[in-house]
């Protein structure tokens, strides 16, 4: 489990940034406009992001119900399309060297029920493959196209060994399963008991037919 580092586990080799930098930061200044026309906004960031064939400057703002975009002129929702997804999703990936076969092999939304390897509290989001040798799969968000998480491989490797290693073969996150204490309770009784057992053992002997003199 501990071979590979951390980062490359997590797949951040596979990611670069698909927003562009901020050209228009007056755009900042409508925030408060934006707080009264949509008092249920908690928050709002500004992002140059790639919708509808062009990039443009998008507000994604932060309510109870969730995340969304919404157009810093009138303040409208804007919808993504799986074309938009596609795109998105293809400019998010860093592709490995030497690796040809990095087009996209299948898109799909998920609503109702999530893969072992995405957490459920990410639904609804789009399922990206790419036919690279790493299996490379992006979940980004249904409604802003945020890159929620990646996987690959290496990871799905490492997730196995972890449900293994905490004994949680649901949720793979639960470290306080009744199996996990079993096994540390018995484990530690094994060890008290041969502590206890090598105690006896050289009491009951004296010290120089132990050192062989």
């Amino acid at each position: 489990m501990v071979v590979l580092q951390l980062p490359y586990i997590h797949g951040d080799h596979l990611v670069r940034q698909a927003d562009q930098r901020i050209s228009n930061f007056e755009l900042l200044d409508k925030i408060p406009e934006l707080s009264r026309t949509l008092p249920q906004v908690t928050e709002a960031r500004l992002v140059n992001r790639y919708i509808n064939g062009a990039y443009q400057h998008i507000f994604v703002v932060s309510e109870s119900a969730g995340k969304r975009l919404v157009n810093p002129s009138d303040f409208t929702d804007i919808s993504i399309s799986e074309d938009d997804i596609r795109e998105l999703a293809i400019r998010s990936y860093n592709a490995p060297n030497g690796d040809s076969r990095s087009e996209i092999k299948s898109v799909e939304l998920l609503t109702d029920q999530a893969p072992s390897e995405l957490s459920p509290t990410h639904l609804p989001a789009w399922r990206v493959e790419f036919s690279d040798r790493r299996a490379t799969t992006f979940y980004l968000a249904k409604d802003t196209g945020d890159l929620l998480t990646k996987r690959h491989n290496a990871w799905r490797v490492f997730d196995f060994m972890w449900m293994m290693h905490i004994m949680d073969y649901e949720n793979r996150s639960d470290i306080t399963t009744p199996w996990i204490k079993f096994f540390s309770i018995m484990t530690l009784l094994i060890a008290l008991s041969g502590t206890a057992l090598l105690t006896q053992k050289l009491l009951s002997r004296p010290w120089r037919r132990i050192w062989g003199d």
